[in-house]
């Protein structure tokens, strides 16, 4: 189960479903292990027998996700089964993974794709690891935003100043959005932005960050502006000086993977299971990867997490 995406992970066909599901239930055994011995040594939980009746815990539920894993050979059913109770271990103790990682840092949502449940499954995740959620930006996927002439006429109507050259008009668009969300300064920019059909912000725009989310994945390539909006509020948000991760869903039709990939930004593509957003969580922190289990992934999770 992932959240409330009962799709998460159906694709695997790249991956041996077995390696893909033991390999995760792995990873955060030796992580809840290494929790538990290190709190304890910290005074935070109980040492002794308490601590190792934990271990004892979580290592009879690994045996017993190992023994459905084994099982999972036959039907597409089974390998689905398999996954949700891998969904299910990995997200009861996804907390121990992320706890504090993002500690009263302020981070920016946007979405630019398709998916309005992801984008509240990420928020969850971000507060999860102690991040402050400042705002949250809904781009409009419906504004032209290749269209050079409704991008400098949005400009002109809306007293921004528009130029006789396109690629200075796009910049500027794209540098106030990224203005409104990150600077902190630039909030009296939000009412004009929603006036203009460009965006809709909400949250508290006068709070700097120097994280931002991209949510995107788009349901049909007609729907995938990845390459209009994503690349440039990369670049602008790179000019601020803010670290910027995109991530998607696992079963998005048209991935902005690619687009992100050429951005030089971490990517997550399976951000709709605890796996993929705990991946977000370390790639805000500085583990850069492409994570996920798509074709264009090159990490099934954080190198860190190898080493607990």
């Amino acid at each position: 189960m992932c959240g409330s995406h009962t799709g998460c992970g159906r694709d695997r066909s790249l991956i041996d479903i077995r390696y893909h599901i033991y390999s995760l239930a792995a990873v955060f055994l030796a992580l809840a292990v290494g929790v538990v011995i290190g709190t304890s040594f910290a005074g935070r939980t109980p040492a002794g027998d308490a601590g190792r009746r934990t271990i004892q815990r979580y290592e009879a539920d690994m045996r017993a996700l190992k023994d459905e894993i084994l099982k999972a050979s036959g039907t597409a059913a089974e390998k689905d089964s398999a996954l949700k109770a891998c969904e299910q271990y990995a997200r009861a103790l996804m907390p121990l993974a992320v706890r504090d990682k993002l500690y009263w840092r302020n981070v920016a949502v946007v979405q630019t794709g398709d998916s309005d449940d992801l984008t509240g499954s990420v928020k969850k995740a971000l507060k999860m690891a102690g991040a402050q959620v400042t705002c949250v930006a809904d781009i409009n996927r419906d504004f032209g935003f290749a269209d050079d002439n409704a991008i400098a006429q949005v400009l002109a109507n809306n007293g921004l100043g528009a130029n006789a050259d396109p690629k200075t008009n796009r910049d500027k668009l794209f540098r106030v959005i990224a203005d409104a969300v990150c600077s902190g300064k630039c909030g009296y920019l939000v009412p004009t932005l929603e006036k203009a059909g460009i965006a809709v912000i909400s949250g508290d725009c006068s709070r700097s960050c120097k994280m931002v989310v991209l949510v995107g994945g788009a349901s049909s390539d007609q729907r995938n502006h990845a390459q209009f909006v994503d690349a440039q509020l990369i670049a602008r948000f790179a000019a601020l000086g803010v670290t910027t991760v995109g991530c998607e869903t696992s079963t998005s039709a048209s991935s902005y993977v690619p687009v992100w990939h050429k951005s030089g930004i971490a990517t997550v593509d399976d951000a709709d299971c605890a796996m993929g957003q705990t991946c977000l969580v370390y790639a805000l922190i500085g583990e850069t990867a492409n994570y996920g289990t798509k074709p264009t992934a090159d990490r099934l999770f954080p190198k860190s997490l190898e080493n607990q």
